[in-house]
């Protein structure tokens, strides 16, 4: 990971747990029949958290490969892994 702070294994860990959070609650709320309305506001926020996260995790890719590349690591090899983890973040969009 990158040596960015919001990079760091600890703060995406609190993301994920925060998410779960939010999943436990959506289903809670299915489960007491809650208006769908306010279900599917708590969806598209825990929707936007795992964003957050993957957006989090492409920044990290890529100053990996940035400092890799100054530490004499292969450029068209760092591209390629970072080409491959731009694609599945795009999937995601």
């Amino acid at each position: 990971m990158s040596h960015l702070p919001e990079h760091q294994v600890d703060n995406l860990v609190t993301r994920i747990n925060r998410i779960e959070g939010q999943v436990g609650g959506i289903k809670k709320m299915i489960i007491a029949e809650k208006p769908y309305n306010e279900v599917l506001i708590q969806l598209n926020s825990a929707r936007s958290a795992i964003q957050g996260i993957s957006k989090i995790l492409l920044e990290a890719r890529a100053d990996h490969s940035l400092m890799n590349v100054s530490d004499g690591a292969s450029l068209d090899d760092e591209l390629k892994q970072l080409r491959e983890v731009i694609k599945q973040y795009n999937k995601m969009n």
